[in-house]
């Protein structure tokens, strides 16, 4: 199968994500919902009035994937301040663009643009592995890009991008990564910008490129070694997740093949 289909139409039935045709992949059409221009950004009684009628549009039609309990929907209808930064670097690289950020109905909203293409992560069952291999190097290359941005203000404390001030108390990051990103025992100087979510579902692919990065809201300044132990510890599956299920070592590597991403990066840090 080829890696890289996009189109609802021709994914197959025997692929793993053909019952959800919507999920991190996007073909678009002529006939797709584009934004009024003239009300992106915008603050003002009309825009928000317009921003509701496209609150509205969203149903299960247009849904990606049922949110988790608690959680909220992701629709199909395609921060701000971590994208901007990343575009600094990111030439060749897509980052969505935010049409909309703000409270609706009380409610916070955001609102960006798809990017055309695949998520690695339903594109990586039909890959080779050289093709495995090439996707790793070219986002090392990217994070290698991202750590060039340095904060302006010297800082030397960790922090994201959008301070939250609960985020240790409010359910936002469970306990581990708030004791390796805030602990007094993480003494690292670096204070590099770094995506800090650097998953395959969130690098969208086509033709054995990586064309665009999603999701910024955990990015930060918190410097390579850092972003290296939330990757392998939060962000990716561990051996000990499967101590229980008959996988053989083939299967778990190929499960945790991801995990090493940082491995090999900054060598001066």
């Amino acid at each position: 199968m080829n890696p890289y289909v996009s189109n609802p139409d021709d994914i197959p039935a025997s692929d793993l994500y053909a019952d959800l045709p919507f999920y991190d992949r996007y073909f678009p059409r002529s006939d797709d919902f584009h934004v009024d221009l003239q009300h992106v950004n915008s603050q003002s009684a009309d825009s928000l009035q317009y921003w509701a009628s496209v609150i509205d549009l969203c149903n299960e039609s247009v849904r990606i994937y049922p949110a988790d309990e608690g959680g909220r929907d992701v629709f199909a209808l395609g921060s701000v301040i971590a994208i901007a930064i990343a575009k600094s670097v990111l030439k060749d690289i897509r980052v969505p663009e935010i049409y909309f950020a703000g409270k609706i109905n009380d409610r916070q909203v955001l609102v960006q643009e798809r990017i055309p293409g695949v998520g690695l992560n339903v594109a990586w069952p039909h890959l080779s592995q050289g093709q495995r291999e090439s996707f790793k190097q070219q986002a090392r290359e990217i994070l290698r890009q991202l750590h060039t941005i340095k904060p302006t203000d010297e800082r030397r404390t960790r922090c994201y991008i959008v301070q939250d001030p609960n985020i240790l108390t409010n359910g936002r990051i469970l306990p581990p990564e708030g004791d390796i990103l805030f602990s007094d025992t993480n003494i690292n100087l670096d204070m590099s910008f770094t995506h800090n979510d650097f998953t395959p579902s969130n690098c969208i692919v086509d033709n054995n490129k990586i064309v665009g990065l999603v999701d910024w809201e955990m990015a930060g300044f918190f410097g390579w070694k850092t972003a290296g132990e939330i990757h392998r510890r939060i962000r990716t599956p561990q051996r000990e997740h499967f101590v229980n299920v008959n996988l053989s070592e083939e299967t778990l590597q190929d499960i945790m093949w991801w995990n090493d991403l940082y491995d090999d990066g900054i060598s001066e840090l």
